[in-house]
């Protein structure tokens, strides 16, 4: 089976009416009124940002969330994607067939439609990208650069999870099974960024770590920032030491929580 009968078999039947059923070599739909789009694209990496040996439904969902969090960061609605998988010939069979199921439940989790993409062999690593396209009332999207002085700093949900999901992924001890899920599955904060998107002066999704994100902002508004660490959402994890639990959500990536002013 070549790469045209795979997309063919998965890919097509996933896809949207916008995308012509992945008839042509590009997309086509209407802009909306009043509506400003927001563009973003995003890798990940076999070895780097996912081990390799993950369900392929579990990496279509990782791959899809990570650009979907970055829409959140923006105050976005999800509209479409674009996607270009490159993999080994010898894996295309079994692993497109399930990174299709993935795609196509998280399609309808987060009502995005897939817009077309590309699907080529490599001599190693899979990789993955994604070109994802979302809409925000005109006027109304979300930057890193207009904190102000006295801005108070925010998160949504527990930092350090995923990290320690990471480091701990041979563990069989239940108390790291949701670590290990936040890991696996991140869960780009959409709905909340929607609804704060008239409040908030900044906001960032913390992937780089939370030090790293605040810096980010920081630099963008020509400001400083400082951290309560008492006020620090970190994780309970009682196998680990609180210094362990707290460098975790200091530094460590892949939260894909929302740091906010």
């Amino acid at each position: 089976m070549d790469e045209f009968d795979l997309i063919r078999k998965y890919l097509v039947p996933i896809s949207s009416i916008e995308s012509q059923f992945l008839s042509n070599d590009g997309a086509v739909f209407k802009p909306k009124n009043k509506i400003d789009y927001v563009v973003s694209t995003d890798t990940i990496v076999e070895k780097i940002h996912f081990k390799g040996n993950e369900s392929p439904d579990l990496i279509a969902k990782k791959a899809l969330r990570t650009n979907l969090s970055d829409l959140a960061a923006m105050g976005a609605d999800p509209e479409f994607y674009s996607l270009s998988i490159s993999l080994p010939r010898k894996k295309a069979k079994s692993f497109i067939k399930n990174f299709a199921k993935g795609l196509k439940e998280d399609q309808n989790k987060y009502k995005i439609k897939l817009l077309g993409g590309d699907l080529t062999g490599s001599s190693g690593l899979i990789t993955i990208t994604i070109n994802i396209i979302g809409t925000v009332p005109r006027g109304k999207s979300i930057s890193r650069s207009k904190s102000m002085a006295n801005d108070l700093l925010y998160v949504t949900g527990i930092l350090g999870l995923s990290h320690i999901g990471l480091l701990n992924l041979d563990k069989n001890d239940n108390k790291y099974t949701k670590a290990k899920l936040k890991y696996y599955l991140p869960q780009p904060r959409l709905n909340f960024s929607a609804s704060v998107r008239n409040f908030v002066t900044s906001m960032i999704d913390i992937s780089d770590g939370l030090i790293q994100d605040c810096k980010h902002l920081a630099k963008m508004s020509n400001l400083e920032f400082v951290i309560n660490l008492e006020n620090l959402p970190i994780s309970n994890i009682d196998l680990l030491s609180y210094e362990e639990r707290l460098n975790s959500a200091l530094i460590g990536g892949d939260d894909y929580e929302l740091l906010f002013t």
